[in-house]
């Protein structure tokens, strides 16, 4: 049950040292004289509605307002105390002890659960919550149970983030039948899974899982108890016994005519059309966002203590992000929280001091200073909880999105002649990044004449006179801004033009063509430029072997195409080499097999690449070596100040291009699809090469 890390760290035995003895030697007064006597009760008579029996037995309201998720997380451990406090006549002491005891197992599922939420972070999230004074004092001084529906949250979460909305929305249906406040965290949510690509296709599934957990374990007692129907409209004894928390709705500001502006609502609101605005948000944003909404609300209302629980997680996350300096500020805050809270909640019992829960000790008696020092002691909170709140904000949205695509998409420029792979490039990449997530603008779409045009005959298609660069250009820039475009489509089937349809911008815009680093607009906003070349014998190879096989042209007729190309090749499209962040070159392995355009088979084939941005290039080279098995010649950087590899790795598979990228690219489950499609061989190697440019440009884009 624990981890082998932490059953050998000491941090985590103190953690759970202080914990115990916590339990074993703290009554908090909540517990005593709320959760425990409702629990003991309606555990010697079992009811399917323990709230409405307690209304009745007892004629008021129970005090233990949770939902059914909650009670039955408790349920076990209370029935098993209060089974030992029969058998030794303790009393409802160990029964008090079984409570405790349930806290702890949902505490140290929470910290497993923030282990899968911050991985890396494994050794400092021992100090971030598993010592962090806000959490032993919210759970073990004074006694609250938001931990359970916390833990609860941060597993769905988790979950989220692995892919498994189903699984994600029944674990945050369980949170909301724990405590329904968890329902708060449910539209910010759907916004984010709405404005992420990646994720939208799983907003159904997550929403249909979590309205049915939700429905069964809220809806049905609110339909069929009486008591929990009065506990969602108001509880006065909640109000009487503990003066510090008040409805939400009490803080107000009055706005004439009888009116009343309640500032929780507004400031909730607020927060979601901000989430809203930002757009596609990567997970460390959502975590910082919730953290920044939540802590909001909990300052503008002087809410009870345990729901300062629900930021706990958040507050963890931005701790192990940002630092020392981070961890100050939270410290700061968490000071400030215990020393307010020790002044306006009653203090646990301590028995063996002969101390009974329910104590203000620092509270004064003279009402002027107490409001005084109240006032104070919550103004200091207040302010140090809005300068936390700023900086996890600005942090939040510094860090967001790893290649910064909601600023703008990202935009590829592919290059290079005809039959050299622009198209299964552009089509490989596409596959990388999902369905939905790519446009693609290709030139051959803003040829000038369809196919039996008699002006071809004066231009090849080669000839930037034969094409529209200047509507090829404002398309793909209008694509990058973000903006739809209207464009007409070149079927290569029939040589003739489509009527023109609606293209949407995404998060990627593969530009392709003939002339793609052709216009300087153009080209200067192309996050990566890519020139595809081909060994000229190799080149030919294939045009024959496509043009004379697979179409029936004669061999002389394909042939003297190519010669009359040959020209305008040099002019105008070899020239954009010099343009390229990246040049692809394939090479034939053996120059022999090439020689006769009659052969089918394969065509064993090495891959140069050179790059202009080659910081990575030698670890590249040594994981290509030991994880995808290709043998991998590096040269330092040319003249032009590209440096090279050549690869020979035609056997790579997939899955270890897959595993070479989460090596090199860690942020890369915050780009690509769920379930990326990796390619095998030389195409594969390109893709993982691209992706290596595109992390180049965090610092520029963001």
């Amino acid at each position: 049950m624990i981890p082998t890390d932490l059953r050998r760290n000491p941090w985590f035995h103190l953690g759970l040292a202080l914990r115990i003895a916590a339990i074993l030697l703290l009554v908090p007064a909540l517990q005593a004289g709320w959760y425990t006597p409702f629990m003991a009760r309606s555990l010697a008579a079992p009811t399917l509605d323990p709230w409405s029996r307690y209304l009745q037995q007892v004629g008021e309201l129970p005090a233990f307002f949770a939902g059914p998720v909650m009670y039955l997380f408790h349920a076990p451990f209370v029935a098993v105390g209060m089974l030992f406090d029969w058998v030794a006549g303790s009393g409802s002491t160990l029964a008090q002890i079984g409570l405790g005891l349930s806290l702890l197992v949902a505490d140290y599922g929470l910290l497993l659960a923030l282990r899968h939420m911050q991985q890396g972070s494994e050794d400092r999230l021992l100090l971030a919550y598993w010592l962090s004074p806000l959490v032993l004092f919210i759970t073990y001084w004074h006694g609250d149970t938001d931990v359970v529906p916390t833990v609860l949250m941060v597993l769905s979460l988790v979950l989220l983030r692995q892919g498994q909305p189903g699984r994600a929305g029944v674990m945050l249906g369980l949170g909301i039948g724990a405590k329904i406040s968890i329902l708060a965290i449910l539209p910010f949510l759907v916004v984010f899974l709405w404005s992420h690509r990646r994720h939208r296709d799983t907003l159904p599934r997550f929403l249909v899982s979590t309205g049915l957990v939700s429905a069964v374990l809220v809806g049905l007692p609110l339909l069929f108890s009486p008591a929990v129907q009065q506990m969602l409209l108001v509880n006065p004894k909640l109000l009487v016994a503990n003066p510090g928390m008040i409805s939400i709705l009490d803080v107000d500001i009055t706005a004439g005519a009888g009116h009343k502006l309640y500032i929780m609502p507004v400031f909730y609101l607020l927060g979601l059309y901000g989430a809203w605005q930002v757009g596609r948000m990567n997970f460390n944003l959502l975590y910082t966002v919730l953290g920044v909404v939540y802590l909001a609300v909990l300052l503008l209302t002087p809410s009870a203590v345990g729901w300062y629980m629900w930021v706990v997680p958040f507050l963890v996350a931005y701790r192990l992000r940002a630092g020392r300096r981070g961890a100050m500020l939270v410290m700061a805050f968490a000071t400030a929280f215990i020393v307010h809270k020790l002044i306006v909640t009653p203090m646990p019992g301590i028995p063996l001091l002969g101390l009974a829960p329910g104590l203000t000790p620092l509270m004064p008696e003279d009402a002027t200073w107490a409001l005084r020092l109240t006032s104070f002691a919550f103004s200091v909170l207040t302010g140090i909880g809005i300068v936390l709140a700023l900086n996890m904000l600005r942090r939040g949205l510094e860090e967001n999105d790893f290649f910064g695509l909601s600023q703008r998409p990202l935009a590829i420029g592919i290059a290079g002649d005809s039959g050299t792979g622009k198209d299964t490039l552009a089509l490989a990449m596409a596959g990388l990044f999902g369905e939905g997530a790519v446009t693609g603008i290709s030139g051959d779409d803003y040829h000038l004449f369809e196919r039996r045009g008699k002006l071809w005959q004066a231009f090849t298609h080669l000839d930037p006179r034969a094409n529209d660069l200047e509507a090829f250009t404002r398309d793909a820039l209008q694509l990058i801004a973000w903006r739809p475009i209207l464009c007409r489509h070149y079927d290569h089937a029939t040589g003739l033009f489509t009527p023109p349809r609606r293209i949407q911008a995404s998060d990627l815009v593969m530009v392709t063509g003939l002339h793609a680093l052709y216009p300087i607009a153009l080209r200067e906003r192309l996050d990566v430029a890519i020139y595809l070349d081909m060994d000229e014998a190799l080149r030919r190879f294939f045009k024959l072997r496509r043009d004379v096989l697979q179409r029936g042209h004669s061999q002389e007729k394909v042939l003297a195409s190519i010669e009359r190309r040959v020209p305008d090749f040099q002019d105008f499209v070899q020239p954009q080499r010099e343009h390229a962040d990246v040049v692809f070159s394939l090479l034939p392995a053996d120059p022999e097999a090439i020689e006769d355009p009659g052969y089918l088979g394969p065509v064993p084939l090495k891959l140069r690449v050179q790059m202009r941005r080659a910081t990575n290039l030698d670890r590249l080279a040594r994981y290509l070596i030991a994880l995808c098995g290709a043998q991998v010649d590096v040269s330092q950087a040319s003249s032009q100040g590209m440096a090279e590899l050549v690869v020979d790795g035609s056997d790579v598979q997939p899955e270890d291009i897959d595993m070479t990228a989460r090596q090199l690219v860690p942020e890369l489950e915050e780009l690509l699809a769920r379930n990326p499609a990796w390619q095998a061989g030389m195409t594969g190697m390109m893709q993982l090469v691209v992706l290596l440019q595109l992390a180049e440009l965090t610092p520029k884009r963001r």
